[in-house]
């Protein structure tokens, strides 16, 4: 008897401290306030608290379909796709007639970058709610992400076939479009002018770009004036995939002038990391007559929304040493990867050494000491098939010939990018 009294109070004590455990971290007896104050947390950057409260709120009012949905949603803004899938299971059983329920898990799908498995769920959504707009254009969507652009513009079509005057359809098909593009031509040019020592230094560039299955393809022709000289360089860039997060970038370059290195080689290793990291690793080598120099090199950065900020180290083995020099860039992008806003400051002796000139003697040198300033932008006209580039940057360089004097050089480029 005495063992069944003490048990019933500590089964009371435990009742008890949980009572007041719950009334201290879940002080609320009304749903709606709680769920606005999630939302106030998630509004000023307490995602992870407001997911918690969340929680706690669909445990105690598991039908609440509006607390799960931004729930779900907040847990696809935070990446943890797993968790908001399962959310959003509940609620398409709960309610199959709710339009809100299957975009939000389709668009938990593209985010996951799962299009087939966002597919699938656009394609089950239309059966709840045929040739609906928002519908279409996520299923379309799906299609573009895995790289089937002939289906979604038959997804397209026949939606316009049936609803013609459709604005959001025709603005999609109108981006469809440019997506498509698969090829891009791009001529560029930029001056270097010196305040001393140098005369002005010219560039001209000429590439074309092919967008493949297995990667994008660029061929280039480089054209330089300086040292009272021209000379022209060829080079293929491939950007290889290599898996989910994974890609490579290889290089080969080849020129007969003397102001440009006999043979270039590069390669690097990209991948992304959790939490929106990318890092990656390299190597650029330039081969001067018998000789080779070797840059060793690499990134690391970070992408905030539509930011990306990323930091490229650059170390360069001589007989004097190790040069080092490195720069930090802040990218925010426009609608797509090839319109961009940046601003950029380097330290150190610039890697750049094609700009003065193969001569093994002007092969940077560790003591050698320069800062950087630059600033770009790559915007549209009239459609994403045609980018404008414009950049201007500012260098304080000391003097291979004078050390502890310094010069200034100024650079200004400009460039335009067709894509078909």
């Amino acid at each position: 008897m005495k063992t069944f009294y003490t048990a019933a109070f500590l089964m009371l004590m435990a009742f008890i401290a949980n009572a007041q455990y719950d009334a201290r971290y879940y002080p609320y007896t009304d749903p709606d306030e709680a769920f606005a104050d999630a939302r106030e947390m998630a509004f000023n950057g307490k995602k992870r608290q407001a997911s918690d409260l969340l929680g706690e709120i669909t445990k105690r009012y598991p039908t609440y379909g509006d607390v799960r949905l931004f729930h779900a949603t907040l847990l696809g803004w935070e990446e943890r796709y797993k968790l908001a899938r399962k959310e959003f299971q509940i609620l398409l059983g709960q309610d199959k007639k709710n339009k809100e329920y299957w975009i939000g898990a389709i668009k938990n799908e593209s985010w996951a970058s799962q299009p087939l498995a966002a597919l699938e769920l656009s394609e089950r959504a239309l059966m709840e709610f045929p040739d609906d707009v928002d519908l279409t254009i996520l299923k379309a969507s799906a299609e573009m992400d895995n790289r089937d652009f002939g289906d979604a513009m038959k997804s397209v079509k026949v939606f316009l076939t049936k609803y013609p005057e459709s604005e959001p359809m025709q603005l999609f098909k109108q981006n469809l479009k440019e997506e498509m593009a698969t090829n891009e031509i791009s001529v560029t040019y930029s001056i270097d002018k010196f305040t001393e020592i140098y005369d002005p230094m010219h560039y001209y560039t000429v590439s074309y770009s092919k967008e493949t299955r297995y990667g994008s393809i660029v061929g280039r022709y480089n054209l330089n004036n300086k040292f009272d000289s021209y000379g022209s360089q060829v080079e293929i860039d491939a950007y290889p995939s290599l898996g989910k997060g994974l890609y490579a970038y290889v290089n080969v370059g080849y020129s007969r002038a003397s102001i440009f290195p006999d043979w270039r080689y590069g390669f690097q290793l990209y991948k992304s990391l959790p939490a929106s990291f990318e890092a990656s690793l390299g190597i650029r080598s330039l081969k001067f007559g018998d000789s080779y120099t070797n840059i060793y090199t690499g990134s690391v950065g970070k992408y905030f929304g539509s930011s990306f900020v990323f930091f490229v180290p650059y170390l360069i083995p001589s007989d004097e040493g190790l040069s080092k020099s490195g720069s930090v860039t802040y990218r925010n992008y426009g609608r797509n990867e090839d319109q961009f806003f940046s601003l950029s400051l380097g330290m150190g002796f610039s890697p750049e050494i094609n700009r003065f000139g193969v001569n093994p003697d002007l092969i940077p040198i560790v003591s050698l000491k320069s800062q950087k300033i630059g600033i770009s932008e790559n915007f549209r006209i009239k459609n994403n098939n045609n980018v404008i580039g414009v950049g201007l940057s500012l260098m304080r360089q000391e003097s291979y010939f004078d050390p502890g004097k310094y010069y200034f050089i100024g650079s200004a480029s400009l460039g335009y990018t067709f894509a078909y």
